[in-house]
């Protein structure tokens, strides 16, 4: 806690928001600027004593690298593709991957799969049925686990998202991001807010049971009434869920935020918070994104469990595919970003490069406390208790006692509650409070080594 001056937190500070690292600013340690290269062997030997593990609990992330087009605030890895042939290739090679591993994945019943990109509905009929035909020959899923794709509005068919249902999907992300047309355009979507409208009913027609979307704050053209008509269409949608960033810069996103003259995006985010609490939905997250669920639907069955799982502490998630990251209590790794040299690999043979680290029971523990200080705010201590054996208190006692002193957390019979900006969750304030107080030091010192 507090063991480096001033000048050096923002010296890493400054590189979290150069590498866009504050968009996945609750993973500690940080993948990227700590990250060191994996030996396959290693990562082979610990799947398989985790799936032969019958308490070993794991949701599958799959990953799509193809985008028709990249949009300029999009932080995650993705290609434009040259032609819909390069689809065959992936899915043969993902196969090729899974197959290297040499794990009976199925001797676990998975609680969840999330197919994210990149654009996943890209993926006509048959491509959809060979990747998920692919994923069900190595794993296996629990009765009615949660079965989850992100898609563009542009992509989405009526005829193609029914047999996305018949293949077992029950559960569609479709990004509107804004309701102005012409911010749409500046960052580079192909979709118009009436494709949107068009795409949820065309959803909703082919029976897909739960249907949500997202939006994004400061977006370079937005004003004051264009976030009025977001709400407004957001709304009408009436999703089943709905998400709100605030855009972070940096990294793969090409644009900065934009704040409206005479708009403060405190103020924005509020206006949303309060329309959507008054038209129907209840809040699940409220951190550095918001989330809401519809009333009268059910909170885990519509949110994302993929990642909530893992969150949360009850599950952990394999992750597939070019860029995938995968996230276990004592180790996680990315496979490399990187289409091309991914291919070439198993081509070859050989597993593409993997980057990871180590985590320890210190860092399983910090992580825990700067999840739930991102998304909740707050530390309970009875589930603290029973994930660790022993009190938050006992664990931190410096920290926990310096930060009372400084109003930053108070403490009740059952929480600790933290104090900290009210939008600023999850980006630089937050950031800084977390380097300052969680980090463990030796992080802190190789970062300085690596970087500064």
């Amino acid at each position: 806690m507090l063991d480096f001056d001033t000048k050096t937190y923002i010296k890493i500070l400054n590189l979290a928001v150069k590498h866009n690292v504050l968009a996945n600013c609750r993973e500690y340690p940080s993948l990227y600027l700590n990250r060191e290269r994996v030996d396959f062997n290693r990562v082979k030997k610990s799947l398989q004593q985790k799936f032969n593990d019958p308490e070993f609990v794991s949701g599958l992330y799959v990953h799509f690298p193809f985008c028709k087009n990249r949009c300029t605030f999009c932080k995650y890895y993705s290609e434009v593709f040259p032609n819909e042939n390069i689809f065959d290739k992936y899915l043969d090679s993902l196969e090729k991957e899974l197959k290297l591993y040499q794990v009976n994945f199925s001797n676990r019943e998975l609680s969840n799969l999330f197919l994210g990109g990149g654009t996943p509905t890209l993926l006509n009929e048959q491509r959809m049925e060979k990747y998920l035909k692919i994923i069900h020959r190595f794993f296996k899923f629990k009765k009615n686990a949660q079965m989850s794709i992100e898609g563009t509005p542009e992509s989405v068919e009526e005829k193609k998202i029914r047999e996305y249902k018949r293949l077992g999907i029950n559960r569609i992300s479709i990004g509107l991001q804004s309701s102005n047309d012409k911010v749409l355009r500046k960052i580079g979507r192909l979709h118009t807010v009436k494709d949107v409208f068009q795409a949820f009913d065309k959803v909703r027609k082919a029976g897909i049971k739960y249907v949500g979307t997202e939006v994004i704050w400061a977006l370079p053209g937005e004003s004051l009434k264009t976030y009025k008509k977001t709400i407004k269409d957001v709304i009408k949608l009436n999703p089943d869920f709905i998400e709100g960033y605030l855009l972070t810069t940096g990294g793969r996103a090409k644009i900065n935020r934009f704040y409206p003259p005479g708009v403060k995006i405190d103020e924005v985010i509020d206006l949303f918070k309060e329309q959507f609490l008054l038209n129907g939905y209840r809040i699940y997250y409220s951190s550095n994104f918001l989330g809401f669920i519809k009333k009268g639907v059910s909170c885990i069955k519509a949110m994302n469990q993929n990642t909530d799982g893992l969150y949360n502490y009850r599950s952990d998630v394999l992750g597939i595919g070019v860029g995938a990251s995968s996230h276990f209590y004592d180790h996680k790794y990315k496979i490399i970003s990187d289409f091309r040299k991914y291919l070439d690999c198993l081509k070859k043979g050989e597993f593409p490069p993997l980057y990871g680290m180590d985590i320890s029971k210190d860092d399983y523990k910090r992580h825990y406390i700067i999840l739930q200080i991102g998304f909740y705010r707050s530390i309970n201590k009875n589930r603290y208790y029973q994930l660790f054996n022993k009190d938050f208190c006992e664990d931190f006692p410096q920290e926990v006692i310096y930060l009372k002193k400084k109003k930053i957390i108070t403490e009740t019979s059952k929480q600790y509650k933290w104090h900290l900006g009210k939008h600023e969750m999850g980006h630089k304030s937050f950031f800084m409070h977390v380097i300052q107080y969680w980090y463990n030091p030796k992080y802190i010192r190789q970062m300085i080594e690596k970087y500064l």
